[in-house]
């Protein structure tokens, strides 16, 4: 699942641009999403090269460039070097180890990633009312498969989103306010898992000097975003003062890269409230239990691959694995490599080797897990862009599905 940020609003029009016509996503604006989410058959599936290039169009040329040598320095220099290093094993034996599976251990897998990648698309029918359950799939792979390969390309993914849903009818606000409310849900999640796998390691006498460390910070973040959202979300009194303190950072941010100042938050702050009100009051309940079971899930796949290697219970018990998949979910954040590949594999094997897992086992482990967490989601994202392209049967005139009421 793709990470999401709020998407843009009145001050971010375009130059040439007039202000009715903001940016949505991905740098592109209503009118230009919607004549992507208008592409027909076999011609549809350049959109997400088009969703790529205008990514690609909005950043210099000498920003592209040094983001793409970035990304992939650091991504050889974690697998060519760190690993193999801090580690003090080599690949070869790491295969070794994968080369233990068997076909049931794979079909056990497989089906555990299904069992997984089904909750997210549930959460996903309740953050966008009117969604179907194969239409949230084709959304959720295809974003994801972008997210996946390209450096910094979540927003490519949100662009994904928004031409895709409008191509089914939905209207540019419902499918905003969808990609907030499980923005917002996703990152409580990643937050307060850390916090929760502490607590276990404490009760199991078990301490993790990392994850303490991300816990702690988690637990300031976490009461800070919970306080912020219920005083939005109470009184529009406290929804400004809210948007005033959180214009302050912003405008620092912009001052530094010497852009003008923004107005806009509190506007922001307040249309998120004035949106999500209704969502949030009739969904919260799903989107929490779907979000929660998406993250267990996807726990239990890690721990299966575990034992899948050979990794039993007493080398490291689940409360473990649990600490270090959450610690692993927080470096997905990392915005340098695609979805923090690299330094998810390094940082989660890390926790399993300080629980005393073999370093070869641990590696073998989290690769599998990843392979399945992050590499099967661009092929089949690929086929979801080819579902899309081709399902004539689920085009609507944008804005024809009805919004909740």
């Amino acid at each position: 699942m793709t990470e999401t940020e709020p998407v843009g609003g009145p001050d971010d029009a375009r130059p040439g641009n007039e202000v009715d016509e903001p940016i949505l996503a991905d740098g592109l604006t209503e009118r230009e999403l919607r004549e992507l989410a208008e592409e027909e058959g076999i011609h549809a599936l350049a959109v997400p090269e088009k969703l790529i290039e205008d990514e690609l169009r909005a950043k210099s040329k000498a920003r592209r460039l040094l983001e793409t040598t970035v990304s992939l320095a650091v991504t050889i220099v974690i697998f060519a070097f760190l690993i193999p290093k801090a580690f003090n094993t080599d690949y070869g034996t790491v295969l070794a180890e994968l080369r233990k599976l068997n076909a049931v251990a794979i079909t056990v897998l497989s089906a555990l990633w299904l069992v997984n990648i089904v909750t997210v698309w549930a959460m996903l029918t309740q953050a966008l009312p009117g969604l179907r359950m194969p239409q949230a799939a084709v959304m959720n792979l295809s974003g994801s498969a972008v997210a996946n390969a390209v450096p910094f390309g979540g927003a490519v993914g949100i662009g994904a989103t928004f031409a895709q849903a409008l191509s089914w009818g939905f209207d540019t606000a419902s499918i905003t306010l969808s990609v907030l409310v499980s923005g917002v849900w996703n990152v409580f999640a990643k937050l307060s898992f850390p916090i929760v796998a502490l607590l276990l390691l404490t009760i199991a006498g078990r301490s993790a000097q990392g994850l303490e460390i991300a816990s702690f910070i988690g637990v300031g973040i976490v009461l800070a975003a919970v306080a912020a959202f219920v005083a939005v979300m109470r009184s529009e009194e406290l929804a400004v003062r809210v948007g005033t303190i959180a214009e302050r950072p912003v405008n620092l941010g912009r001052r530094v890269l010497r852009r003008p100042p923004s107005h806009a938050v509190v506007d922001r702050v307040l249309e998120f409230r004035h949106r999500s009100r209704l969502l949030i009051r009739s969904r919260w309940l799903g989107l929490t239990i779907w979000m929660a079971l998406y993250k267990l899930t996807s726990f239990f796949l890690e721990l299966a691959c575990l034992r899948a290697v050979g990794i039993t219970a007493d080398e490291v018990p689940w409360v473990g694995v649990l600490a270090a998949y959450a610690f692993g979910e927080l470096l997905t954040a990392i915005p340098l490599t695609p979805s923090g590949v690299g330094f998810v594999e390094a940082g989660n094997a890390g926790l399993l080797t300080a629980f005393g897992v073999p370093a070869e086992s641990a590696l073998a482990a989290v690769f599998l897990f990843r392979a399945f967490d992050y590499l099967i989601e661009i092929p089949a994202g690929g086929l979801a862009w080819l579902v899309w392209a081709t399902k004539h049967s689920w085009r609507r005139p944008p804005g024809s599905v009805p919004a909740l009421t």
